[in-house]
C-alpha cells in the first residue's frame, strides 16, 4: 500500500475512533441509564478504555507515518514560514495533549471504582487532569484537521480542495 494511502486509512481511522471515545461518556447520560456505564447491555467503561487505547495506538502510528516531516520541520524551524511553524506547534500541542489524555485515562481507569462518571474511588485530580486534556485533545484536533482538510479533499480528487491547495 502507498504511504499516501496508508496515511488516509489511518486518519480516517483515527477520526472515527476519536468520535467513539469522545461518545462513550455522554451515552450514560441517557434518562434510563442512571449513573451505570452500561448502556443496551454494553460496558461503556471497558468500550472507552479500549478504544483509547486504539486511539493511543493509531496515533503512534500516524506519528511514525508522518516523522519524516516532523523532523525535517523541527531542524529547519528557523527557516519555515509562519504557517508551518503554526502547524509544528499545533502538533506539538496535540502530542501532548493526548498523551496525558491516554496517560490519565491509563491511570485513572486502573484504580478501583474507576471510572464512572463522578469517578467515585478514583483520584479526582486524575478525573480533572483526564478530562481537561482530552477536551483540549480534541479541540486541537479539530484544528490539525482543519489545517489539513484541503490536502485531505483533494487526495479524493475534489476539484474545490484540488484547486485551492
Amino acid at each position: 500500500m502507498k504511504i499516501k494511502v496508508c496515511r488516509i486509512v489511518v486518519d480516517i481511522l483515527m477520526f472515527i475512533v476519536l468520535m467513539l471515545v469522545v461518545a462513550t461518556p455522554y451515552f450514560i447520560r441517557f434518562p434510563n441509564v442512571g449513573r451505570s456505564w452500561d448502556f443496551l447491555g454494553w460496558n461503556l467503561s471497558i468500550w472507552h478504555q479500549r478504544l483509547g487505547i486504539v486511539i493511543a495506538g493509531l496515533m503512534i502510528l500516524h506519528i511514525l507515518l508522518n516523522i519524516k516531516w516532523m523532523c525535517k520541520t523541527i531542524k529547519n524551524f528557523v527557516k519555515l514560514n509562519r504557517a508551518t511553524k503554526s502547524q509544528l506547534v499545533m502538533m506539538l500541542l496535540l502530542i501532548i495533549t493526548m498523551g496525558v489524555s491516554i496517560i490519565t485515562g491509563i491511570i485513572w481507569g486502573t484504580q478501583p471504582g474507576a471510572p464512572p462518571p463522578a469517578g467515585e474511588g478514583a483520584s479526582q485530580y486524575l478525573r480533572v487532569a483526564h478530562i481537561l486534556s482530552s477536551w483540549a485533545a480534541v479541540l486541537v484536533t479539530g484544528m490539525h484537521i482543519g489545517a489539513h482538510f484541503n490536502r485531505f479533499m483533494g487526495f479524493f480528487g475534489s476539484s474545490k480542495a484540488a484547486n485551492k491547495g
